[in-house]
């Protein structure tokens, strides 16, 4: 026995986690939490999170978001495909929610997922869509947590949406060593069309507080509520413009565009400066997304260049042209590729990562897309090859509707909620239940309007009068 440990010698701790443990899968890691106190305590340690997302950053892969989770249509087609198409995100993977609806909602309309901000060390942030409620996901163990309610933005319906909303981002700060979540809120607009009440909130992910906390800082305008935000370089990244054309009714046109940032670690707002000689009606067609751990403006046909396409990257404080793609003079394929099924000046395929060192580009279509590209702008003419016909690997029954971006990575989105909402009982609740019992059903229907906790309650207060009525109609009978 003496001669079999002299042989086989026990391996200090740090080989053990840093350089064996550290290379596994993320689901792997969460599984080993489970064996021991001590293991818990060291997979889900600050060092060995960085240590994890040192190896396994940088690599990405592709996660599908559908409306259904029918099976593949075809399991050679997918024993087939690339090492990054591996995960499809669907409704069920989130918990059954009560929400409320400013306007009357068709009962049969699916909720599906929708990407609210892309990837952020391993994170992402989706919308659940058409309930609103925001959560946060970690692709790669599966792993989500629903945000809590922020402070409402007084939308009441649909035309009042262009200037009553709210728009989240997703960032790290590098300091605490935490994600946080940025949520900027509107209320109005002044008779020029600029903001009339601006507000903003930080939440902490996996945090004890579980609630927002209000920041004094606010944008210098509007920022997109329909594009995923960005998270690069320790700032979450929108679109924005300082004012609407009120003129034009519910699609007013946006003015003096600009590129608001928020700094994740000093809790501030600021603008970045487009690259030189691009004007308002030049970056209205601009896309923000992140490319290689930096942020990353990707431009759309314009008059006179109606198919070239340009990949812009911020480094530090000034932009490089990183490539362009001139889909007129490249070959067929390019052409097919970037054109737009709607008209010339949409942008509708958008650069997903840098892949093989930053010889090639992965591309695929913004909305409903059917294939994954790879584009080499290194050539004369830029080769372009399929890497993926998504047909062949989502079944018939699933409605592709967006692929992102995620990384192996084992930081935590919260505690894993459960599969139910569980309504809390403080003593000011039980106080307003006991109020709203006296009002009738019908007030009772438009306070639902008031928040999400209002609406769970008075949900489940009309349930039970319901329920009660039947039962004492049926001991009547």
């Amino acid at each position: 026995m003496d001669d079999v440990r002299s042989r086989c010698p026990i391996l200090p701790d740090e080989i053990i986690s840093d350089e064996i443990l550290a290379r596994l899968p993320a689901k792997s890691v969460i599984g080993y939490r489970r064996l021991s106190r001590a293991w818990a305590a060291t997979l889900s340690s600050d060092d060995f999170i960085d240590c994890y997302h040192a190896l396994h950053g940088g690599r990405p892969k592709i996660f599908r978001l559908q409306d259904e989770s029918h099976g593949d249509v075809d399991e050679e087609a997918k024993s087939c495909a690339p090492p990054p198409m591996g995960v499809a995100v669907t409704a069920d993977w989130f918990p059954r929610c009560v929400t409320v609806f400013w306007e009357e909602t068709p009962a049969h309309v699916p909720t599906h997922p929708s990407l609210a901000a892309t990837l952020c060390r391993g994170l992402v942030l989706l919308e659940l869509v058409p309930t609103g409620i925001h959560f946060v996901c970690n692709p790669s163990t599966r792993q989500t947590r629903a945000l809590p309610e922020g402070r409402t933005t007084g939308c009441r319906c649909t035309s009042e949406l262009y200037h009553k909303y709210a728009s989240l981002g997703l960032g790290y700060d590098a300091r605490a060593r935490r994600h946080k979540v940025v949520r900027v809120y509107y209320r109005g607009s002044d008779n020029e069309g600029r903001p009339a009440s601006i507000g903003c909130e930080v939440y902490a992910v996996d945090s004890a507080a579980g609630s927002w906390r209000p920041v004094s800082s606010t944008p210098a305008g509007w920022v997109e509520p329909c594009r995923p935000s960005v998270f690069a370089q320790g700032h979450v990244y929108w679109l924005g413009y300082r004012k609407h054309d009120r003129r034009r009714g519910y699609l007013r046109r946006q003015e003096k565009m600009m590129i608001v940032c928020f700094s994740m670690s000093q809790e501030t707002f600021g603008t970045v400066s487009p690259p030189a000689a691009m004007d308002d009606e030049a970056l209205r067609k601009r896309c923000l997304t992140e490319l290689g751990g930096e942020l990353c403006l990707f431009s759309g046909g314009s008059p006179g260049h109606e198919h070239r396409y340009d990949v812009w990257l911020l480094h530090s404080t000034t932009w490089d042209l990183y490539c362009r793609i001139e889909a007129g003079m490249a070959s067929p394929e390019v052409n097919m590729v970037m054109r737009s099924r709607r008209n010339i000046y949409d942008i509708d395929t958008l650069p997903l990562a840098i892949i093989d060192n930053g010889a090639r580009v992965l591309l695929a279509r913004n909305n409903f897309p059917e294939d994954i590209w790879a584009y080499t702008p290194l050539t004369c003419t830029g080769d372009i090859e399929k890497l993926l016909d998504l047909n062949s690997v989502v079944d018939r029954r699933n409605r592709l509707l967006e692929v992102a971006v995620y990384e192996e990575n084992i930081a935590s989105p919260g505690r894993q909620l459960p599969r139910d909402i569980v309504l809390t009982s403080s003593l000011s609740t039980q106080a307003l239940s006991l109020v709203l019992r006296l009002l009738p059903e019908r007030t009772l229907r438009r306070l639902m309007c008031v928040c999400r906790s209002w609406c769970t309650m008075i949900a489940i207060h009309l349930w039970l009068v319901r329920w009660t009525a039947s039962r004492i109609q049926g001991w009547l009978e």
